[in-house]
């Protein structure tokens, strides 16, 4: 198995780059039908704020987070976590994945809730903001 970094997934995602979009996409489906793929859940948060940085709606960024969840030759890191703070996303509708990522990890560890200075995110269950 592989990791793969951020801005190979990026690329093949956004297909913003002639040359490096078809290698990404090329090099992903080698690796996922030889050795597979490992996405740690730090690459997870990373795509998600370069999806919305592309100007993604925040559904179209889940369905491509979730997709990596189900794809053959692809192996998430904790995706029970991940499937978690999809559903929490598209559930409280406050706050960005990389948050309700971060609160997952947290609550599947142990922890009572998450503190915040972010005042969307702040707002949600099990979440309390620092004024």
């Amino acid at each position: 198995m592989i990791v793969v970094d951020t801005n190979i997934w990026a690329r093949a995602l956004l297909g913003d780059h002639p040359g490096q979009s078809s290698r990404a996409r090329r090099a992903l489906a080698v690796a996922r039908g030889k050795e597979g793929v490992f996405v740690p859940i730090v690459v997870l948060a990373e795509l998600s704020w370069v999806l919305r940085a592309a100007r993604w709606e925040r559904e179209r960024i889940l369905k491509a987070l979730e997709s990596l969840l189900h794809t053959r030759g692809v192996t998430t890191e904790a995706p029970q976590v991940v499937q978690a703070a999809i559903d929490a996303t598209r559930k409280g509708g406050r706050g960005g994945f990389a948050d309700h990522l971060i609160a997952q990890v947290g609550f599947t560890n142990g922890c009572r809730e998450a503190l915040t200075f972010d005042a969307l995110f702040g707002r949600g269950q099990k979440v309390r903001r620092l004024p």
